[in-house]
């Protein structure tokens, strides 16, 4: 896989307030455990969008919410090709900060494992 393959340009990120809202409205497919909720909905764009709502009350200190936000989006761009086209919104809960790196990639690959396996799921029922 080309490093350009696996970048995280403007297109795969949800920017606007209507498109967390219609994910948050609209889920289709969720999995979450108690540090992480992954909520998803199909975008029909063809790749994945990513958004993250991290906030002060659940991370804490802004050190804390950027190491979070940071794997968040470093485990997206590695699972980015096997996502369909969803517009995915990770949520984090109180004390994810206290997870170290492993536990927080581990927890977003199994996350990403079931997302993928609802939309698959789910095309094959249409």
């Amino acid at each position: 896989m080309s490093v350009a393959a696996t970048r995280y340009p403007r297109a795969l990120r949800l920017l606007k307030p209507a498109d967390f809202q219609r994910v948050f409205k609209h889920s289709r497919f969720k999995s979450g455990d108690r540090y992480i909720t992954v909520m998803a909905v199909p975008n029909g764009l063809g790749h994945p969008r990513l958004g993250m709502a991290v906030s002060i009350r659940n991370a804490g200190t802004a050190v804390a919410r950027n190491r979070v936000k940071r794997l968040i989006r470093e485990s997206f761009r590695l699972h980015q090709h096997d996502l369909d086209s969803l517009d995915l919104v990770v949520v984090a809960r109180s004390g994810i900060a206290t997870r170290n790196n492993r536990q927080l990639s581990e927890s977003l690959q199994y996350h990403w494992q079931k997302i993928t396996a609802y939309a698959q799921t789910d095309v094959t029922d249409d």
